[in-house]
């Protein structure tokens, strides 16, 4: 054996002997009995003796006995191995596989005094609950080696990170904090940059042990993943910008794939994931983002994210991590099942919210974002589906307006904003907001007239006018302080959608303020897309180049809706279709096929504009 693959398999070895250790309580151990891990543990509880169950002695004791064959296991060429096994926070869950109370692998591990306690412990691999592949098989590397020269092909450069990780700290992340732990991702990102100037990363030939582990290649994916966000931001050309932002994210699924991400989930690899696809949704890419965010969500169940009772066992700073992740993943959800209208597939009540949530006067721009987001799952829920609409409507404007209340000044009035960051979290909030209170109140905009006899539906028209108003105010201003609006798939789609419910209905498209607002919005990205700065000079922004089919449909739809004013009969199928096939021809289904806007409703028009297929999905039967 080579000197690389002897120490390879010293390495092999000594993880898998850690992984046949026993992580049960000094009194179960001593008995021979199951233990489920927690403290104090079920089997203490049963036997009515929990103030003895203890951890302690039996983990030093394992050190003890252990400690000679961790010496003998270190390669002389490796001396870091050693130090660089020691549990990190979060191992004790690297291999935890979630599994509700209710199910065979529970209750064996429950009653493991009354069986086989070897076929508790593996009626997980014997049922085949569990995964088994150490390597991701849907790719060709298949030894070490491979796997490490494939691994260097993909890893960061330091300038690259140095170049796109502040775009992606400054200007992403504070709109959508998808990182859990923001300050340990920045020190392990130093020591990624200290190994990278030191040359650890460098040698196809030699594989260095704590780069090479799964844990460090799903934290390398985190990181390309950020790159990929922070490139999309920058103040790169389009085309440019593009081709970067699509390479990292390229690189960084490719760093999943040799994590074993489907067969191995983690905590870094959940916010990779949550990172591409938000991502791919900032390159107008929503429904791909939607499918992936679906997988995203089962692998972060698998590990038992979203229930507070499988994570008793973990370090209380890992608790902490995977309780602000599963709060955005329900970001992720909530503001994705708004757009579309979709069921959600996440849940809030797995976890006990903290205490002074609801009753604290100081909430950030991310904790009122979370809140919001609760509030909208809320009103998704089947259950809430057996309540009238209109007093849905009004109970979820009532918790809106309470959260807003919650925030910080300067997130509840522009007045009390000082610096520019509070302006840009004032507005994204503002925007945000009144999305979420136009879409509670379309119950009322699906009338093509008013309908006084219905209750509060007075209430609700007033409210959805004013939201929609402000949504593009907000747009307005934040765009002339910042590129975010413009680069950002959920702001994008809540002024395209809040402007085009301005123009169609009937309360507001003859109101001189709302169709002001329509055509500042439409010179915004008809600037934005022509590449001309205010004085005419060429631009490097081409911000709505990115944008989906749906949106490109909206803002034409708006455009001409604007030009026709009140044109009626041949006229104006005429200059409906020859306006929308010069300017998008590659799209799904032709403009005939769209419904007129003043006979129907102004969300039953919305929605055949934002949701035209783009495939026909009736041709499924032949092959060519």
């Amino acid at each position: 054996m080579s000197a690389v693959s002897q120490s390879e398999a010293d390495r092999v070895l000594h993880l898998k002997s850690r992984e046949r250790e026993a992580h049960a309580c000094y009194t179960c151990r001593k008995r021979k009995v199951k233990c489920d891990g927690n403290q104090p543990c079920r089997t203490c509880q049963k036997r009515k003796h929990p103030e003895i169950c203890t951890y302690a002695l039996a983990h030093s004791r394992r050190r003890s006995a252990s400690r000679h064959s961790v010496a003998r296991s270190a390669s002389p060429r490796s001396p870091t191995v050693a130090s660089n096994e020691q549990a990190r926070p979060d191992d004790s869950s690297k291999n935890y596989v979630y599994s509700g109370d209710n199910s065979v692998v529970s209750i064996l591990r429950m009653r493991a005094s009354d069986v086989n306690g070897s076929v508790a412990r593996d009626v997980g691999s014997v049922l085949g609950l569990q995964n088994t592949f150490s390597n991701y098989i849907f790719m060709d590397s298949k030894t070490p080696l491979e796997r490490w020269k494939s691994l260097l092909t993909v890893m960061p450069q330091r300038s690259e990170v140095l170049k796109f990780f502040h775009f992606y700290r400054v200007t992403a992340y504070p709109f959508n904090p998808i990182l859990a732990d923001i300050d340990r991702f920045e020190s392990d990102l130093c020591t990624y940059l200290n190994a990278h100037a030191s040359g650890e990363v460098r040698d196809p030939e030699k594989i260095t042990d704590r780069w090479a582990t799964d844990k460090s290649i799903g934290h390398i994916s985190l990181l390309l993943a950020t790159l990929a966000a922070g490139a999309h931001y920058s103040d790169t050309e389009y085309p440019e910008r593009f081709e970067l932002s699509t390479d990292f994210a390229r690189r960084s699924f490719h760093a999943l794939r040799l994590a074993n991400f489907l067969f191995r989930p983690s905590l870094d690899i959940i916010q990779a994931l949550l990172i591409l696809g938000n991502t791919l949704q900032n390159m107008g890419q929503s429904d791909a983002a939607w499918a992936l965010l679906g997988t995203t969500i089962r692998l972060a169940q698998t590990m038992g994210l979203h229930t507070e009772r499988s994570t008793v066992h973990w370090p209380e700073n890992v608790r902490t991590k995977a309780r602000n992740l599963w709060s955005t993943i329900v970001w992720q959800d909530s503001l994705l099942c708004l757009c579309y209208d979709r069921p959600p597939i996440v849940s809030v009540t797995g976890w006990s919210p903290v205490n002074s949530f609801f009753e604290r006067q100081d909430l950030s721009f991310a904790e009122v974002m979370y809140f919001i987001c609760r509030i909208g799952l809320d009103t998704m829920r089947p259950e809430s589906l057996s309540v009238a609409e209109y007093e849905l409507a009004i109970e979820g404007l009532r918790q809106l307006d309470y959260a807003h209340q919650r925030g910080l000044p300067h997130l509840r009035s522009r007045e009390n904003c000082t610096t520019l960051q509070q302006h840009l979290e004032h507005l994204a909030l503002r925007m945000h907001t009144s999305f979420c209170v136009s879409v509670l109140c379309r119950p009322a905009m699906k009338q093509s007239t008013p309908q006084p006899f219905l209750h509060h539906a007075d209430i609700l028209r007033a409210r959805a006018k004013g939201s929609l108003i402000d949504a593009s105010r907000a747009f307005l201003d934040f765009q002339a302080l910042s590129t975010v609006p413009l680069r950002t798939w959920s702001m994008v789609h809540t002024v395209l959608s809040s402007t085009l419910l301005l123009c169609i209905w009937e309360e507001t498209r003859n109101d001189p303020e709302c169709r002001n607002l329509q055509q500042k919005v439409i010179d915004v990205f008809s600037s934005s897309n022509s590449g001309t700065n205010d004085d005419g000079a060429s631009s490097s922004e081409s911000d709505s180049q990115w944008l989906s089919a749906r949106h490109i449909r909206a803002l034409v739809t708006l455009r001409s809706a604007l030009d026709r004013e009140q044109e009626t009969g041949a006229t104006e199928t005429e200059n409906w279709a020859e306006m929308t096939s010069n300017m998008v021809p590659q799209f799904g289904p032709g403009p005939m096929d769209m419904p007129n806007p003043f006979d129907v409703s102004p969300v039953t028009y919305l929605d055949s504009i934002m949701n035209l297929p783009v495939f026909d999905y009736t041709q499924e039967n032949g092959f060519l």
